[in-house]
């Protein structure tokens, strides 16, 4: 999204006029060069050095709206919305009576879930400009916010009567649908809309979520597959399509979606994404070779590491010695303390008790805040019988990882295991609600609420609302 040529010759003719002047100065002459640079990549196509270029140019000059405007272009081309939405903000403010950035500010306040100030400009843009679609959407936002689904659903309908596909109004009321319950008839109007409007992520994305939520573990692996191909980089989607691969059945499918995203330099936290879906999801035996195989080829040490621990929870500790037992040397530092931690956890998981006691407890006197060692260490206290420590290490292992479901779990089976069946309940209870619409904090919750039908009945109402709220974050 580059700005018009009649945009970069006003912005042209701006820094010219005041480069032609004696009192050119050095920001201007920065600005100068930015431009340049600017041009430059345009022409090329090269989004990420226009956006460095304007990124200069912004700095230069922080007071001319036409910059910050070409810029918050460029960084929602880059699917940057936040700071596409700042730009925008910023464009407003030192353009206050320019309507069409009104109607930019609105638009990205909602698409970055800002909903407060993109309901105080719509009233701003709705004065001005009554019929704009973003004033409609807003409200259709705001009646979805607060579970008014009928009134979405009407202002959704306003716009697609003069505009029978715009994508936004088409997410909006397929979410008004479900938010009513009709979640077939929400399938079939958004089946059609990406059947009539291919390059629709968002709507795209509802159906996926909605066959999701259905549990139609087929039908959303293909639309997960078809968003895939639109829009490769959405980390989100490309996990959803190897969990419901897995779900349906279809191996092939899941491991050919893990293995695009599995390079040799892949990003580390993404490798253990998809092994936590493996672990949850994929049964089959086949799935400790394929680690084994591409932690043999994986870049540097920490995707090894993160490979043997998966190797470790899943019956396989000698591979995760093998994986770690080199760089795992004494004394204990920052560069072996992973390595370290891995070895021990393998070292438990085989029997040799005494020396992983030895080695985790080295490691966490190095590191308090190593989240294998704290781990490990919990488990290990649980299967020698000392619960009160396995509750000291997971209360750290909560606090470091806030949003880790597998350690609240953790947590609370060591409260279970020292007696303090209260203490489990309440881990359970706070984990639903920190980390809302995670499968296993309900079952685990539900399994202890299984004595009261009305107790478990709530709970999944409640379960299904946090399900519906994440339905529409980040589609717009």
């Amino acid at each position: 999204m580059f700005v018009r040529s009649h945009t970069i010759l006003r912005v042209v003719a701006c820094l010219s006029a005041a480069c032609l002047s004696a009192s050119c100065n050095t920001s201007d002459a920065r600005a100068q060069q930015a431009l340049a640079d600017y041009q430059v990549a345009s022409a090329s196509n090269d989004l990420q050095s226009a956006r460095q270029a304007l990124l200069d140019l912004v700095s230069a000059k922080d007071d001319v709206s036409d910059y910050w405007v070409q810029l918050g272009k460029v960084q929602a081309s880059l699917g940057n919305q936040g700071d596409a939405f700042y730009a925008f903000t910023r464009a407003y403010e030192l353009d206050r009576g320019n309507v069409e950035l009104l109607s930019l500010v609105t638009q990205f306040a909602l698409r970055t879930g800002n909903l407060e100030i993109a309901q105080s400009r719509a009233k701003d843009l709705e004065v001005l400009t009554p019929d704009d679609p973003w004033v409609k959407l807003t409200k259709a936002s705001t009646a979805i916010s607060e579970s008014r689904f009928d009134e979405a659903i009407a202002a959704s309908d306003a716009i697609l009567a003069t505009d029978s596909f715009n994508p936004i109004a088409a997410v909006m009321k397929g979410r008004g649908l479900i938010g009513l319950g009709r979640e077939k008839e929400a399938v079939e109007f958004l089946r059609k809309q990406v059947q009539a409007q291919p390059s629709d992520i968002g709507s795209l994305q509802l159906l996926t979520r909605a066959y999701e939520r259905a549990s139609d573990w087929k039908s959303a692996a293909a639309a997960a597959l078809r968003l895939q191909q639109l829009s490769p980089a959405d980390r989100d989607n490309s996990l959803l399509l190897i969990r419901s691969a897995f779900l349906s059945g279809n191996e092939k499918l899941g491991r050919a979606a893990s293995a695009r995203l599995l390079q040799p330099n892949a990003d580390v936290g993404i490798i253990r994404d998809i092994l936590d879906l493996w672990e949850q999801y994929w049964h089959s035996p086949d799935r400790l070779g394929e680690a084994a195989k591409l932690a043999n080829s994986a870049v540097g040490l920490e995707r090894k590491l993160a490979y043997a621990a998966f190797l470790n929870s899943n019956g396989s500790p000698d591979a995760a010695v093998r994986l770690s037992a080199q760089a795992a040397t004494l004394p204990v530092t920052a560069g072996n303390a992973n390595a370290n931690a891995i070895l021990a956890d393998a070292w438990s998981r085989m029997g040799k008790l005494g020396p992983a006691k030895s080695r985790l407890d080295a490691v966490i006197a190095f590191d308090p805040g190593n989240t294998t060692a704290r781990r490990s260490r919990a488990e290990l206290a649980l299967r020698t019988g000392n619960a009160n420590a396995a509750v000291t290490d997971a209360q750290s292992l909560v606090t470091l990882l806030p949003q880790s479901a597998k350690d609240r779990l953790l947590l609370a089976r060591s409260f279970a295991a020292a007696g303090n069946a209260r203490w489990a309940d309440r881990t359970l209870w706070t984990a639903f609600q920190d980390i809302p619409a995670d499968e296993q904090i309900f079952a685990a919750l539900a399994q202890s609420r299984k004595g009261s039908s009305e107790a478990v009945q709530e709970l999944r109402d409640e379960f299904a609302r946090q399900r519906d709220q994440k339905l529409s974050q980040g589609l717009l």
